[in-house]
């Protein structure tokens, strides 16, 4: 689904608990595994900006994500999953023996600040196109006219070996930066594994898209069976198996930044972001097809590229996608709706 939009943290009342042994790590999710001075078993996830801490029943026996729930709660942007165990004895009043272990996780000053200081903004649009991506590409730097459009020049390991300055139409990598503050690339601070690194007075947005670079269609849908089972060919945008005179190449793209939650005029900027990027999805009325029988079954209204609107009205049997597959359902096609 797509979505834009702002998030700032806030973190639940502090859980006040100390307990005998805790470990873990990792991202997407974090997991941490602790024990408490009553042996019970103790499991925290962190994953899609979503916590959860459980408690197990009874000593002994082991809980992942059942027992005994002490805090669920949704505190990160979406589609954060990444905490060091520091943090979250930090951000949620844990300790262990009586006090907060030493950060150890070399990857946590990468990690989101979730205690409220910073607000996130962010941009995960499905299904786009790669005109219309950079098209996206291009109103972001509209709306930022003297921000610089960077990408990284990388290794054989990938490690960023410098900068260049770049422009929507020559984009061929898979992330670029965005940089509202600086004047030159001599301004933006890097390293090889970062490649753009935070510096206060600049907005550094980081967008993402795969087909830059690999512009062939990436997603393996289910038109196979469809085909199969209807005895005709059944043609799905974005399906990496369709012939090449008809294959669309879609993909997700990713806008990313963050700010202090006081900087005003920062917010200001993403939110007319916001409503330009919001601009090349326009809202499209959708139906679905019963594709055996082509009955019309209802409609609905969702944002969706143009492109993808142009390409389905081009032709026969074009569908933004396809539904069903499973024992006793009928195989159901989505397409924008016929005036």
């Amino acid at each position: 689904m797509n979505s834009i939009g702002f998030h700032t943290p806030e973190l639940p009342a502090p859980l006040g608990i100390d307990l005998a042994k805790l470990r873990g790590g990792g991202a997407c999710p974090s997991q941490f595994f602790g024990e408490t001075h009553e042996g019970l078993s103790v499991y925290v996830r962190y994953r899609n900006g979503w916590i959860g801490v459980y408690i197990g029943n009874e000593p002994g026996v082991e809980t992942f994500g059942g027992g005994r729930c002490i805090l669920e709660s949704g505190i990160g942007p979406p589609l954060d999953g990444a905490m060091s165990l520091t943090q979250f004895c930090t951000n949620f009043g844990v300790t262990v023996n009586g006090r907060i272990p030493d950060e150890t996780d070399t990857d946590a000053h990468r990690y989101k600040d979730l205690t409220g200081r910073t607000t996130y903004w962010g941009a995960n649009l499905n299904e786009v196109t790669i005109e219309t991506a950079r098209n996206i590409l291009a109103s972001a730097c509209s709306s930022l006219p003297n921000a610089l459009l960077v990408k990284a020049l990388t290794d054989d390991e990938f490690k960023s070996k410098r900068l260049e300055l770049t422009s929507p139409r020559q984009v061929d990598v898979f992330n670029v930066w965005l940089i509202d503050g600086p004047s030159s690339l001599a301004e933006i601070e890097s390293g090889p594994g970062d490649y753009v690194l935070p510096k206060t007075g600049q907005l550094t947005i980081a967008i993402h898209y795969s087909p830059w670079r690999y512009p062939g269609p990436r997603y393996e849908k289910h038109a196979d069976r469809a085909e199969r089972e209807l005895g005709r060919p059944v043609i799905v945008a974005g399906d990496r198996k369709m012939p090449k005179e008809f294959e669309l190449t879609t993909d997700f793209i990713m806008l990313r930044t963050h700010f202090s939650k006081e900087d005003h005029l920062k917010r200001d900027a993403l939110t007319k972001l916001s409503e330009a990027i919001s601009a090349h999805l326009p809202v499209t009325k959708l139906e679905r097809v019963e594709l055996a029988t082509g009955n019309s079954i209802g409609t609905f209204d969702r944002p969706i590229d143009p492109v993808i609107v142009d390409w389905c009205n081009s032709g026969p049997d074009r569908w933004v996608g396809i539904e069903g597959g499973r024992p006793n359902t009928h195989w159901i096609g989505v397409r924008p709706a016929r005036q």
